[in-house]
C-alpha cells in the first residue's frame, strides 16, 4: 500500500476572512502554529492589530499582514491584491452573518441586503479574485465556510438560509470546474457555535443572544478550526468535500436539546 505525506502549511500564504473575532481568529492562531504567512482581512482594524499582536507574541517568527476593508467596497480589490502581491495559497472565506430572526414580512431590507452583500457577493468575490493566481501557481485550496442553514431551512431564516444555500451551490460548482487541476474546494458547516454570531443576530442584545446556548454545550470557534485545519493538511490528492458539525446537543437547526437546573 502506497503512503502520502500530510501536507505541510508551513511558509503558506492564507488569507483569512473575518479574522478579527470567533472562528477566523482560531483560525489564523491555528494557521500561525504550523509557520504560515498570514493575511488576516476585516473591518475592524484594531481588532485585528489586536489579533496580530497576540499572534506574533506567541509566534514572533509568523508573518502577519493585515488587511482592514469591507470586501464589497470599491478600493477592497485593489488593497487585497497590493498587500498580497496576488499570491495567495489558501483563502479562508470565513466571514458571514445573519440579521434578525423575523418571518420575511416582519424583517428589514437593509437587514436582506447587508445578509447578502456579506454572504454571498464579498465570499463570491474573494474566489473570483484568488482562484486565478492559484491556477497560476499550479495549486490551491479554499475553503468556504457554509452551515447547516445551506442544508436545511428555518422559519426566521428565510434570507439567511438562502444565502447558505447559494454558498453550497457555488462551492460544490467550482469545485466541479476546478477538478484535476490541485486547487480543493472545500466547505464546512457549522451548526450552534458560540461566538459573536447570535450577539450580531440580535445586534448587541447578549440576553437575547445567551438565551440561544442555555442548557447546552454548543460548538467552539476552535473546534471549527481544527476541522478546517484537518482538510486542509490531508495529503494534495485529498479533497475533504464538506464537513457538517453539529453540537451532540442538536439534531438540526430546529432541534436541540436543553437540559434545565
Amino acid at each position: 500500500m502506497g503512503s502520502h505525506a500530510l501536507y505541510s502549511l508551513k511558509n503558506s500564504r492564507v488569507l483569512i476572512t473575518g479574522a478579527s473575532s470567533g472562528i477566523g481568529r482560531a483560525m489564523a492562531f491555528s494557521m500561525a502554529m504550523r509557520g504560515a504567512h498570514l493575511f488576516l482581512l476585516a473591518r475592524r482594524e484594531e481588532k485585528l492589530l489586536e489579533v496580530k499582536s497576540e499572534i506574533q507574541t506567541e509566534f514572533p517568527n509568523v508573518k502577519v499582514d493585515v488587511i482592514a476593508c469591507d470586501v464589497n467596497d470599491s478600493h477592497a480589490v485593489e488593497l487585497i491584491k497590493k498587500i498580497t502581491e496576488e499570491k495567495v495559497d489558501v483563502l479562508v472565506n470565513n466571514a458571514g452573518l445573519a440579521l434578525g430572526r423575523e418571518k420575511l414580512e416582519l424583517s428589514q431590507l437593509t437587514d436582506m441586503e447587508q445578509m447578502i452583500s456579506t454572504n454571498i457577493t464579498a465570499n463570491f468575490k474573494l474566489v473570483h479574485l484568488t482562484l486565478p493566481w492559484m491556477l497560476k501557481a499550479g495549486k490551491g485550496d479554499i475553503i468556504n465556510l457554509c452551515s447547516v442553514a445551506g442544508h436545511y431551512t428555518y422559519q426566521g431564516g428565510a434570507v439567511y438560509c438562502a444565502t447558505k444555500h447559494a454558498v453550497n451551490a457555488f462551492t460544490r460548482v467550482v469545485r466541479e470546474e476546478t477538478a484535476g487541476k490541485n486547487i480543493r474546494v472545500m466547505q464546512i458547516s457549522p451548526g450552534m457555535v458560540n461566538t459573536e454570531f447570535s450577539k450580531v443576530r440580535f445586534k448587541g442584545d447578549q440576553k437575547t443572544a445567551d438565551s440561544v446556548y442555555a442548557g447546552m454545550v454548543p460548538l467552539e470557534a476552535d473546534d471549527i478550526a481544527r476541522m478546517m485545519t484537518f482538510m486542509l493538511e490531508q495529503p494534495r490528492h485529498v479533497v475533504i468535500d464538506e464537513i457538517i458539525t453539529m453540537p451532540t446537543d442538536q439534531g438540526s437547526p430546529t432541534t436541540v436539546v436543553r437540559k434545565h437546573s
